[in-house]
């Protein structure tokens, strides 16, 4: 390592997240490897000297734990939830309830997600905004991991919140959303048309990129695509890498753990700098 890349980790380090990066929710379909990003780009965050908290808020696919290898998850998000509308969350309260994950010489606080998939209802419009404004008083960035389902008027006879609602209110709680889209046609598609009901601004960073279902150049025809159809700019383009990911997985351990020096962790710490310094 030179000096001069000494110093520029050192001004990584030292920035501050501004007021409008201070919780970032992670949307996008279903298997298109979103809580693989929101996992990575949270302990990449933390890397660079930021408390960071990691909230699995999928209220119909929970993964978190299970893939860092939680075994004992606890009341997690539940429990938050429910001393935020009663307005008890508190710095000691917030730390009983999360997981302290220690790694390098760095540490992030994980909220693992629910529990039993029936409760999604305490997911509410008071407990919502609460929660996260605790989290904001307690760590520099929130890294949220939603689910993809954002139809309106869903209901059920056990609950007047939509079905849906809890993961709009959270994108709405957000200062910045991340939509992770997949690279194959298929991914691309189911992107276009579930994005149609996203109502929040966001940034777009692609996922999965390679060139066995796009043919050449991959990257041009995903940048000319989603400029297109959308008028947007991928801020972000994720290499395909199952290996590294499988050996995360089996490992649960982020890939600034388990695979150091692949081709996506390196993506994902692009991101985490572009997102910290924009």
């Amino acid at each position: 390592m030179t000096l001069i890349d000494l110093e520029r980790d050192r001004a990584i380090v030292s920035q501050v997240p501004s007021l409008e990066t201070s919780s970032i929710s992670i949307w996008g379909p279903a298997g298109v490897g979103k809580t693989a990003v929101a996992i990575n780009l949270a302990f990449e965050l933390a890397s660079l000297g930021h408390k960071v908290c990691l909230l699995d808020a999928s209220i119909r696919r929970p993964a978190i734990a299970p893939w860092l290898g939680v075994t004992q998850p606890g009341p997690g998000v539940l429990g938050l939830l429910r001393l935020a509308r009663q307005g008890r969350l508190d710095r000691e309260q917030f730390e009983r309830l999360s997981h302290e994950v220690t790694f390098e010489k760095q540490q992030l606080r994980l909220i693992t997600g629910m529990s039993q998939l029936n409760r999604w209802a305490e997911f509410d419009e008071i407990a919502i905004p609460a929660l996260i404004s605790g989290l904001q008083e307690f760590c520099d960035l929130v890294v949220i991991d939603l689910d993809a389902d954002l139809e309106p008027g869903l209901v059920s006879l056990e609950s007047t919140v939509g079905r849906n609602e809890p993961t709009r209110l959270l994108l709405e709680q957000s200062s910045r959303v991340v939509a992770i889209t997949g690279s194959d046609p298929v991914s691309v598609n189911l992107f276009l048309m579930l994005v149609r009901e996203l109502d929040v601004e966001y940034q777009l960073v692609a996922n999965r990129i390679r060139s066995s279902v796009l043919g050449r150049d991959p990257i041009r025809q995903l940048r000319d695509t989603y400029y297109q159809l959308l008028g947007r700019e991928l801020v972000s383009l994720l290499p395909d890498d199952p290996a590294a990911i499988d050996v995360s997985i089996l490992k649960g351990q982020p890939l600034l753990l388990s695979a150091k020096n692949s081709k996506l962790r390196e993506g994902i710490r692009q991101l985490a700098m572009e997102l910290i310094k924009s």
